[in-house]
């Protein structure tokens, strides 16, 4: 069986083509061209485009018997009942509900009740707002339909507006319990006159219409599966979907996602609860990762600069470094303030840009060590820690990495762990077993922590959440 995984990314356009015979897999990778300086907000048709651009140069000549998607949790389009685009689509990334997400939030049964409801907390990243956000703003939502780009990618290549709970579970629209549409939670928030896209099983494949197939260079017919979301994916192409596996990525985004038996509740709501194609996740993600490494490059070395080259600038042996708060895209877990900015403190005239340029590779592993003791205290801590993404690039920020969180990981043996996942479920839904030598073969390598620098980091972190408090919003210590 040939199958060719297609992926809309954060970033960028990605294909994985997979013979399952053979065992060959080819994948390729091109960063999405996209109009204006906010990459958060991009026209949906323009991606769709590019996607199957690569898509065609990926399956050149070679036939095709399964295509599986991929994409991104949080994204939103609003479309007509011919799919044409009215919106473009707004990308988790997108904060252009905070308003109206902080004036929810001050509301703490509410905030309590929708956290419940769907798994998800108030919050600017969720659909959920941004269409009461665009509402709002004097936009008819009525008669149209909502989707996210993986959801629209599949409808476009289909004819079906369908998608599945793992990617609907981010969308603050679904019952964590029921997994349905809520529609409780759709008349509360005034957004009951849109449409959205029907749900089906992870496993559903409708087939590929003509004019697809023409984009591709491909036969109609091939069926084509039900989206599903990156961060899910990734638990699956990782082979963690065991309950007490935690797969920990650091990309443009961070994220930890800890594999559970059933939907699991913060009571500080500081996590989330989603579903992953094959079960129910726990987790917590934030905002600022790799772009803020990418802007922290720009601003102190330039873009010619390449990451190798700062490489060497970095020691674990500096001492009494500025402490960078990540949150230049506001926050997500755990405090969900995306109101909030981020920055150096304890900045001083002897710090170098290296010096702050290590500052901002710590702020964010303290971030994500804040969201990993938040999801620990809720449910134990992990059997396996599974880490992959960008951070992987860079021997200094893995070690980092383990000699904070004080943990042995798995460094993923997979570079591209959701279109792996999205194969793997395109093998499931064709009755053949998810694991295959090609992915399977490999043993993980792993990272393990230094004792001796837990106690330094400690007080680091120390530093860190000290400086978080005093600067939320509504803090009196800000000014």
């Amino acid at each position: 069986m040939i199958i060719l995984a297609l992926e809309s990314s954060t970033t960028s356009a990605k294909t994985l083509l997979f013979d399952s015979d053979t065992g060959r897999l080819a994948v390729r990778s091109r960063r999405f061209e996209v109009e204006g300086p906010d990459t958060s907000v991009r026209d949906p048709d323009a991606i769709y485009t590019q996607l199957m651009a690569l898509g065609r140069e990926a399956a050149a000549g070679v036939p095709v018997d399964l295509i599986v998607l991929s994409g991104t949790w949080h994204g939103l389009t609003l479309v007509d009942e011919d799919l044409r685009v009215v919106t473009r689509v707004r990308e988790w990334p997108d904060t252009s509900a905070q308003d109206l997400s902080a004036r929810e939030r001050a509301d703490a049964d509410f905030t309590w009740w929708f956290y419940e409801r769907t798994g998800c907390m108030v919050n600017a990243i969720y659909p959920a707002f941004k269409l009461a956000w665009l509402q709002e703003q004097g936009m008819a939502l009525g008669g149209r339909l909502a989707l996210d780009q993986a959801t629209l990618n599949f409808a476009r290549m289909t004819g079906e507006a369908s998608t599945n709970v793992s990617l609907a579970s981010g969308s603050g629209l679904l019952g964590a319990e029921s997994l349905g549409w809520d529609a409780e939670v759709l008349q509360r928030l005034g957004i009951s006159d849109v449409r959205l896209p029907e749900l089906r099983d992870a496993s559903y494949t409708a087939p590929l219409s003509p004019d697809a197939a023409v984009l591709l260079g491909l036969r109609s017919g091939i069926p084509v599966l039900t989206p599903g979301p990156d961060g899910g994916l990734s638990q699956v192409g990782d082979r963690a979907t065991e309950p007490g596996d935690m797969t920990f990525s650091m990309g443009t985004s961070g994220a930890l996602r800890f594999a559970t038996r059933h939907p699991s509740f913060s009571p500080a709501m500081s996590t989330w609860s989603y579903r992953s194609p094959l079960g129910a996740l726990s987790g917590a993600a934030t905002s600022g990762c790799g772009n803020c490494v990418d802007w922290a490059r720009e601003r102190l070395f330039g873009l010619t600069t390449d990451y190798s080259e700062i490489e060497p600038l970095l020691s674990s042996e500096k001492k009494d470094l500025p402490v960078f708060l990540p949150f230049l895209f506001g926050e997500r877990s755990p405090g969900w303030q995306d109101q909030r900015r981020g920055g150096f403190l304890d900045l001083k005239p002897t710090h170098s840009r290296a010096d702050m340029y290590q500052g901002v590779l710590e702020g964010i592993v303290f971030s994500l060590y804040h969201c990993f003791k938040e999801l620990t205290a809720l449910n134990g801590m992990p059997r396996r820690i599974v880490l992959s993404g960008g951070v992987l690039s860079s021997p200094f920020w893995t070690q980092l990495v383990a000699d904070v969180f004080g943990a042995e990981m798995e460094v993923s043996a997979l570079q591209h762990s959701s279109v792996v996942g999205a194969v793997r479920m395109g093998l499931l839904a064709s009755g053949l077993p998810a694991e295959h030598v090609a992915f399977d073969d490999a043993t993980p390598g792993r990272i393990a922590p230094r004792a001796e620098r837990k106690a330094h980091y400690d007080g680091e972190f120390a530093r860190y959440l000290d400086h978080y408090s005093q600067t939320r919003p509504g803090s009196r210590a800000v000014r």
